[in-house]
């Protein structure tokens, strides 16, 4: 059950050693074209008839690509070509080197502690742990079908469910021809040994680690367990099947100063210079003084998608706020970002007036002096007023 993960991850990684295919600026993900062509390749496809799919829309694809990164294999950076790409680390090798239920245990526990579910609505997160709880109660072979109780599983969830079957969980029935977001696509869920054993380790055991927010685990208990996460996942295989994990000592070298283009609306922009070791808060403070604002109000960043769909990076207040445990603006450097040249950022001030900034990385300098302070290299375009200018 576990070699079809297994191999299946392995057509992931010789899929982006031959193709190298190119990333997204905004998303930093695969392009249709290339999404489509490693989905064709998969043992747990999606039926599609050609290239006219995000890679978000392959729930199999989304999950290789996310646990490839979270698990510290690749990175995306820019390739010789200073096109933004994914870039193999030396945890690579290292993986390649441990035996099927190593590899296994790297992969799950990768995706059950790195894995954005906020991907899912958050109306999902506790379908998603109920779900859970039916299958590790469940008997070998039985059918699990749609109920009132948590059914969202059944559709805003499937690919949660596709998830599970990749990692060797189940077989599932699927409704042929649902194409809605909110249409079912799940049929019957169908758990084996492994999925119901596994399913009730991940509930009762590995809680701590789960990337989510709900059901929320005591902070000190997740802060102490933190660092024996290896430990407790080896131990969902007989003493002696894993005894190793992936080696991620070395670092992808991310230093350098790093160049912005902050945009407001029309042709006003400013570019910004700071270090890798400055916070994202410093790149805020740099843009506020770009633009003549009053840091009075709070802030946020995203990445990988707009206010609506990225990650966001809360400024310490809203991130009470918000309920986030997340590390916040001020506690996360340009270098932890990991990000390429070419990527784009939403920065939004002031969350009642909702000042929205278009960032881009437009340059890395890796030899440049460090910088003690944000400097601003370029301006262009008068700044608007904050407060009354009527004209924005």
């Amino acid at each position: 059950m576990i070699e079809t993960t297994i191999n299946e991850f392995k057509k992931f990684t010789d899929f982006i050693e031959k193709e190298s295919p190119k990333l997204s600026a905004k998303l930093g993900v695969m392009g249709k074209k290339d999404a489509y062509k490693l989905n064709q390749s998969l043992c747990y496809k999606r039926d599609v008839a050609g290239p006219n799919y995000t890679q978000s829309q392959y729930p199999v694809v989304d999950l290789l690509f996310s646990v490839a990164l979270g698990g510290g294999l690749y990175v995306r950076a820019n390739d010789e070509k200073g096109r933004p790409a994914l870039i193999e680390t030396s945890a690579l090798e290292s993986y390649k080197d441990l035996n099927s239920y190593e590899k296994y245990t790297f992969l799950l526990q990768t995706y059950w502690a790195e894995f954005d579910f906020r991907k899912f609505d958050s109306f999902m997160i506790p379908a998603v742990y109920y779900f859970l709880k039916r299958v590790a109660a469940a008997k070998k072979g039985q059918r699990i079908i749609k109920e009132d109780k948590y059914s969202e599983i059944f559709y805003g969830g499937a690919a949660f469910v596709q998830h599970l079957r990749f990692f060797g969980f189940s077989e599932i029935e699927e409704i042929k021809g649902a194409k809605g977001r909110y249409e079912d696509s799940i049929r019957a869920f169908i758990p084996n040994e492994l999925g119901i054993s596994i399913s009730d380790f991940l509930i009762y055991e590995a809680l701590p680690f789960w990337n989510s927010d709900y059901p929320k685990p005591h902070r000190s208990l997740k802060k102490e367990v933190a660092t024996d996460k290896f430990d407790v996942f080896r131990k969902m295989f007989a003493d002696g099947f894993v005894t190793k994990t992936v080696d991620l000592a070395d670092r992808f070298d991310r230093s350098g100063v790093y160049t912005f283009k902050v945009s407001l609306a029309g042709d006003c922009w400013r570019q910004i210079s700071v270090s890798h070791r400055h916070t994202l808060a410093d790149l805020h403070l740099a843009i506020q003084g770009a633009f003549n604002f009053d840091d009075d109000h709070l802030y946020a960043f995203y990445v990988e998608g707009d206010t609506h769909t990225g990650k966001p990076f809360y400024c310490e207040y809203a991130a009470e706020d918000e309920g986030e445990d997340a590390k916040t603006a001020e506690e996360t450097t340009i270098e932890e970002m990991a990000l390429f040249k070419g990527q784009k950022l939403c920065y939004l001030f002031d969350f009642g007036d909702e000042w929205l900034f278009d960032v881009t990385l437009i340059k890395i300098d890796k030899n440049a002096p460090p910088l003690l302070k944000p400097l601003i290299v370029k301006t262009k375009g008068e700044p608007p007023e904050q407060y009354g200018g009527g004209s924005w």
